[in-house]
């Protein structure tokens, strides 16, 4: 519960500072509801990827194991269900990660649609009606996105049932793409294709 009222509560903040915030003000008039959607989904986004690995942290699970703090037996049985909360976070963070893609795609239209000579700072598109697919191609944080999601496509594919019986190493080798996922991250978010 308190996991599910984060990820609402920084999704609903994100989203009224992104669409009343004076500061974003020219950028919420040039992509309108993208803008707003793509930054309370990356907040969210933000949250579960930080979050997705502890569960799977076994010397972190052991530590907290054997501390005297942790006595009651509905509190191991929570630890114990670490696995369950790690698939709950990357089952959101793929979610969130559609509904980031799709919004930014409608940002890339508006800032190849919306150009003005008045705010080229603002924009990502060099003039008005360049190529959306262009756009993207040509900046960090669209094409670290592009590797992040085919990256997460296929960690997504492999955690499913039959691969992970059937072929283990494929699901285990996949899942260590996380290292690289996190890099990638990481570049894709001081990219900063998003200006005030």
């Amino acid at each position: 519960m308190l996991w599910l009222g984060a990820n609402t509560w920084l999704f609903l903040r994100a989203y009224l500072l992104y669409s009343t915030g004076q500061q974003y003000h020219y950028l919420y008039k040039m992509l309108g509801l993208g803008l707003c959607i793509s930054r309370a989904s990356a907040s969210v986004l933000n949250l579960n990827c930080s979050l997705v690995l502890l569960p799977m942290c076994r010397s972190l699970l052991t530590f907290i194991r054997g501390t005297h703090t942790v006595s009651s037996r509905k509190t191991r049985r929570l630890l114990d269900k670490s696995k369950t909360f790690h698939v709950a976070c990357g089952v959101a963070i793929c979610l969130f990660s559609a509904v980031h893609v799709s919004a930014h795609l409608v940002n890339v239209v508006n800032f190849s649609l919306s150009y003005s000579d008045d705010f080229p700072a603002l924009n990502l598109a060099r003039y008005r009606g360049e190529d959306p697919k262009w756009i993207i191609l040509s900046t960090i944080p669209g094409v670290t996105g592009v590797l992040l999601v085919l990256i997460l496509l296929l960690m997504f594919i492999s955690s499913s049932y039959c691969i992970r019986v059937s072929n283990y190493e494929i699901f285990w080798y996949t899942h260590n793409l996380f290292i690289v996922f996190y890099i990638i991250l990481m570049v894709h978010m001081v990219g900063g294709a998003l200006k005030y």
